[in-house]
């Protein structure tokens, strides 16, 4: 059997003058082939753009500059805080979900506002920039679809009504929302 041989040269540290190391071909391949099993790949599956969006008095509005979400502070409530502009931190929108009971995980499913039947309950919140003052526009009446929970993610639909004073209302419409979150 004929065998034919590759020179491969080590650094001359490693090396003794006029000494050469060589590999048969079929052992070049298996170095080869070890070498390209060992490499990692990444996961294919994508991790989703975060983002925060709705029509308020009908004009689309991104609430992307800064996304918050807070599970930790209140047992059995998630705040979600989205920003439309880094600097001013306004306009922001409140999307907060109270499930029926501190240990009840959230679970998809329609939420509403001021429920009264001791089932989970969601809060839309606005405030806006006026006057160098930020007025905060609180929850009348709204509805958060939760369409998907796991353990790094949070997504779904709102609509609502927040209101100022009585003649200063803010109308929040066609709301989508995905966020990350440590589910606790």
């Amino acid at each position: 059997m004929n065998h034919r041989f590759i020179p491969v040269r080590r650094t001359q540290a490693a090396l003794l003058p006029g000494r050469r190391t060589q590999f048969s071909l079929p052992t070049a391949f298996l170095i080869l082939l070890l070498l390209l099993a060992c490499h990692k790949t990444t996961p294919s599956t994508p991790i989703p753009a975060y983002s925060v969006t709705a029509a308020i008095n009908g004009a689309p509005t991104s609430f992307n500059a800064i996304i918050n979400v807070d599970s930790t502070s209140t047992p059995g409530t998630v705040y979600i805080v989205a920003h439309a502009d880094s600097a001013n931190l306004t306009p922001l929108l409140e999307i907060t979900l109270l499930s029926s009971t501190s240990s009840a995980a959230l679970k998809p499913g329609t939420y509403f506002f001021s429920d009264t039947t001791g089932s989970n309950s969601a809060l839309v919140g606005f405030t806006n920039w006026q006057n160098d003052t930020a007025i905060q526009y609180f929850a009348v009446s709204d509805t958060v679809i939760l369409t998907a929970v796991n353990k790094t993610n949070l997504s779904g639909t709102f609509q609502g009504t927040c209101q100022y004073t009585a003649d200063s209302v803010v109308s929040v419409t066609n709301g989508q929302f995905i966020v990350g979150w440590n589910e606790q």
